[in-house]
Parts: structure tokens; sequence; C-alpha cells
């Protein structure tokens, strides 16, 4: 294996798993609104929650959240993807139709408006439920992916196979292809789930407070500008946290 690929590994085994322990291992809380000491060494929440827990929750939230995301999209882009590909035809035509209409639809606008219907407001923000978030950012960003894998197995010769000999079909060669393809789009979907989650929490206020993000984290420390713990420290994770998946993501598809 690439070094670049073991060392990337390695830090991010690290981070989840320091993130996990923190997720389950309550630190002592102090006075809300602490800055870092010695005792707390990141400060303490709005709720004197130390924050060594509460950035860990968030980070866990945040990867279980594109994790999630990542799978399904792929799942579905897969599955969409080969059946399109591989008869072609007005199957493909069809198919390749409904994902370019898709693909049109401007998709933060769409998430928001979805939102609204399973949200709750509360003021500046949008109580949404943690899985239905996933649901819907899930049903609206398989098609990016499906319309690519599309054209790859339509192009390859499994494809071509597959439709001069229908019911002669290496499934074999058709299974290799797919998990290829799967293995490559999982981290990029899983960060595609993570930004656009970002966006709607941003843009909408979009989160649950029953799974808290690095995002949800940030919103909240947005009209505390003087406690700098409080949006400097998620800011520095969450950016760990996607240079990292992103250099997996380029090293697994030069494997």
């Amino acid at each position: 294996m690439r070094r670049r690929f073991l060392i990337a590994l390695s830090i991010f085994v690290i981070v989840l798993g320091l993130s996990l322990f923190f997720d389950f291992y309550t630190l002592p809380k102090g006075k809300p609104l602490q800055p870092p000491s010695y005792q707390y060494p990141l400060g303490t929440y709005i709720d004197g929650s130390n924050m060594i827990n509460v950035n860990a929750k968030a980070i866990v939230n945040t990867l279980l959240f594109g994790g999630l995301v990542g799978l399904g999209e792929v799942l579905l882009a897969i599955t969409y993807g080969s059946i399109a590909g591989a008869y072609g035809g007005v199957v493909r035509s069809t198919m390749v139709r409904v994902i370019d209409a898709l693909n049109s639809l401007p998709r933060l606008p769409l998430l928001l408006s979805v939102a609204l219907f399973y949200g709750i407001p509360t003021g500046n923000s949008l109580k949404a439920n943690f899985f239905l978030t996933i649901l819907i950012v899930m049903l609206t960003g398989w098609n990016i992916y499906a319309r690519q894998i599309t054209e790859m197995v339509y192009a390859s010769s499994i494809g071509k196979s597959t439709r001069r000999v229908v019911g002669k079909v290496d499934l074999g060669l058709i299974l290799k292809n797919m998990k290829r393809q799967a293995t490559n789009l999982l981290i990029p979907s899983s960060i595609d789930g993570i930004s656009t989650y970002t966006g709607m929490g941003v843009i909408g206020g979009v989160g649950d407070p029953n799974y808290p993000t690095l995002t949800t984290l940030l919103n909240t420390a947005s009209h505390l500008l003087y406690d700098w713990w409080m949006f400097l420290v998620p800011a520095v994770f969450r950016g760990i946290v996607l240079v990292i998946l992103l250099v997996l993501g380029d090293e697994v598809r030069r494997l």
C-alpha cells in the first residue's frame, strides 16, 4: 500500500478512536463558557459541558451522517447506473433522462424546502430529525454519481456484452466493476453528504440537537464571537476531518 494512504488512514483511525472514546466517557463539567485552561483544555460549552466531549460527539455524528449518506448514495447510484448502462437502448435513454432531470434541480433549495415539512422552527434554526435528513440528502445526491456509472458501464465491454447476449452476462465481471466503483465513490459521496448538511445548517439552520455535528457547533457559536474556542476548535476539527477524507479518497482511487 502507498505510504500516504497508510498515514492518512492511521490519522483517521486515531481521530475516530479518540472521538468514540470521549463520546462515551464524560469528563467533568464546569461553569458555562469557560476559556481553555489546564482543567478544561478546550474550554466549556454553553451548558458547562467539557468541550472535549462536545467536539468528540460532533465528530462522531458528522462522520455518521456522511458515512450513511455516502453508503446510500453509492448503493442507489451503482444499482441504477448499472441497469441503465448495461441494457442500453430505450431503457438507457429513459433512465438517463430521469437522471438529467434530477441533476437539473437546485439541490440545496429543494432540501431546505423539504426540511420545512418535517422540521420544527425554533427561531433562527430548524430542528430536523437527523436520520430523516440523511434520507433526503441521500435521495437527492445519488443521481450525481449514477450518470457517471451509466456511461462507464455503457462504454465498457461489460455493457456491450450484456446488450448483445441478454441472459449470458458475465456476472463476475459486473460485480467486480460495481465493487470497484463503489469503493472509489464511497468517500467522495460521504464528503458530499457532510458538505450538503453543512450548507443546510449554515443557510437554513437545519440541525438535530440530539445529534449535534461540527456544523451545529459553528452555528451555535455564531453569536459568541468573543468565546473563540466555541467556533475555532470545531472549525479546526472539521478541516482536519475533511482533509483526511479527501486524501483517503484520492489514495483509494490510486490503489
